[in-house]
């Protein structure tokens, strides 16, 4: 079929799904047809036809399926008017240059400007393209197929995490350009879709300081307050307590200049084949470390604990220290995101490409252990040291392995974890002498809230229950340290002996105390034993 128009056609899936060629409408009436060019334009990439046979015709005979899809191509190639679809090989993907998506130039535009970057255009293009991502995405797109609807759920998901996102950096443009209240109604736009996002009402009560609006910020701190004690029963972070404590002495006795603000992360985007990971660097050492954290992450949150931004300041004096949030929690992507060990790795592989680190020593702490050591196993050329920290080689008991729960204690933990989502879960496990601190446990419960939703925070403890490295062990050739700490109870330390055991050359340092974190506690002896490591290597 001939092309119609050297132009692309353009989807709008922000709002109702349409399609149109240029200022025409091209009246696709057909609900399944609006479906498939939108799942194939934001998945980006070939789908094989008897997937979308059975995502559209969830009810119907293989063979029936089949069929209909072959007339839907058929039938949406022919109303616009060209070749818009390539099928070969028993795939359909989008034509290159046929077709233009707003969400996926949205995503595109919005990963570079939340990573610090200039996408080129003016900030009021900017702002207005951030406005009409606020729509609803695929509004009233269902036809009766679940697996379909489920996708859509998770694409919505991920876009208003990356929306929040967009919408706060777009309000710190405003606000350095001097334009506060249209900072303000950003951050409002922003509140309205998550109102138990506290960076937003941090900004907002900068901005009621910076206008000397000490009455402001008092009511934006007291609104803050009750959205999390009425929805989670706690109280704002020590980040935002202390911002509001900021802004009112700003308020009271405003002065020119610069804020003692603390200084924010250059998060950055590297993207792989498997999605999107966020990442950023810290420090300018010759030498780069990988800190690859536990079953959940947020890189911004994280550095907002006195313990961890303490900790790795300590080591930015040595090390290039890379933190990120893997593929499923954080700022990264998280859709098709499965937990698994293998995923972990690719993760870190992405990074060091993006960031151009040839070589890296990893640090794995905890659940980030296994995909530590399956690093260091199958990619010894690219990692040059093993530090681990409260790591297992299993992440469920068998006949040979008894350090860890059973498979059935393992889900009923796991349950417990979900169901105590937006409080601080578990954290009489995570870190008993920290427990009954009001500070530590509003930071954990505000780090489960953002970090992870509970879907996504289930596909990462499964692939946690699944994860053994066993096998790999006795390929580790590199340095290797391995810590741990005697009355660790999320995991043991039979667990510690075992990866000492069974790695050759391993040193094993047993540490006192009870606490899993590696950042409370003893933390001195945990740092001075990384910076001490001879296992690093210029990067």
């Amino acid at each position: 079929m001939a092309s119609a128009s050297a132009s692309p056609l353009r989807l709008q899936v922000f709002g109702v799904p349409s399609l149109a060629d240029g200022a025409r409408p091209v009246r696709l009436a057909l609900k399944r047809g609006l479906a498939l060019l939108a799942y194939l334009a934001l998945e980006g990439r070939p789908l094989p036809r008897e997937h979308l046979a059975t995502l559209l015709w969830p009810q119907a005979e293989a063979d029936t399926a089949r069929t209909r899809l072959r007339r839907l191509l058929y039938q949406v190639e022919d109303l616009c008017g060209r070749d818009l679809l390539e099928t070969r090989e028993g795939s359909a993907t989008i034509a290159p240059g046929a077709l233009v998506c707003d969400a996926v130039e949205f995503r595109r535009m919005a990963q570079q400007l939340v990573g610090g970057g200039t996408p080129g255009l003016p900030l009021a293009q900017l702002h207005a393209q951030v406005l009409a991502a606020c729509e609803p995405l695929l509004e009233g797109l269902s036809f009766g197929s679940e697996a379909f609807d489920e996708w859509a759920a998770a694409q919505r998901t991920e876009h208003q995490h990356l929306l929040a996102r967009a919408l706060t950096r777009i309000a710190e443009l405003q606000r350095a350009a001097g334009a506060l209240g249209d900072a303000g109604e950003t951050l409002e736009r922003l509140l309205r879709l998550d109102p138990f996002c506290e960076p937003a009402y941090a900004l907002r009560m900068a901005l009621c300081a910076e206008a000397g609006d000490a009455a402001g910020v008092e009511a934006q701190f007291a609104r803050c307050a009750e959205a999390l004690r009425a929805e989670f029963g706690c109280k704002p972070s020590a980040a935002t307590e202390a911002a509001y404590l900021r802004c009112s002495r700003q308020a009271a006795a405003p002065a020119p200049g610069a804020t003692d603000e603390p200084p924010a992360l250059d998060v950055r985007f590297a993207h792989g084949p498997q999605g999107t990971v966020a990442y950023a660097l810290m420090g300018a050492g010759s030498e780069a470390l990988v800190l690859m954290s536990g079953f959940v992450s947020h890189m911004e949150i994280a550095c907002e604990h006195p313990g961890i931004r303490r900790a790795l300041a300590a080591l930015a004096r040595r090390f290039t220290v890379v933190v990120f949030d893997r593929r499923g929690l954080g700022l990264s992507e998280r859709l098709d995101a499965t937990g698994s060990v293998a995923a972990a790795a690719r993760d870190v592989l992405t990074i060091l490409d993006a960031a151009g680190i040839e070589r890296a020593c990893l640090f794995g702490a905890s659940e980030g252990g296994p995909a530590a050591i399956e690093l260091a196993a199958t990619q010894p050329q690219r990692i040059s040291g093993l530090v681990l920290f409260g790591a297992m080689a299993r992440g469920s008991r068998d006949e040979n392995y008894p350090w860890a729960l059973r498979p059935q204690d393992f889900d009923r933990w796991m349950q417990a974890l979900v169901d105590g989502w937006g409080g601080p879960a578990a954290i009489e496990t995570f870190a008993p002498t920290q427990a009954r601190d009001p500070a530590t446990r509003a930071w954990w419960a505000r780090m489960l809230r953002h970090a992870a939703t509970p879907a996504s925070l289930r596909a990462v403890l499964r692939g946690l229950r699944e994860a053994d490295v066993r096998p790999l062990l006795a390929q580790v050739r590199q340095p290797v340290l391995v810590m741990h700490r005697r009355g660790d109870r999320a995991v043991r330390l039979g667990a510690g002996e075992h990866l000492a055991r069974c790695i050759a050359g391993a040193r094993f340092l047993p540490l006192e105390g009870d606490d899993h974190w590696w950042w409370v506690g003893d933390v001195d002896t945990v740092v001075r034993e990384i910076l001490a490591f001879p296992g690093a290597a210029p990067r």
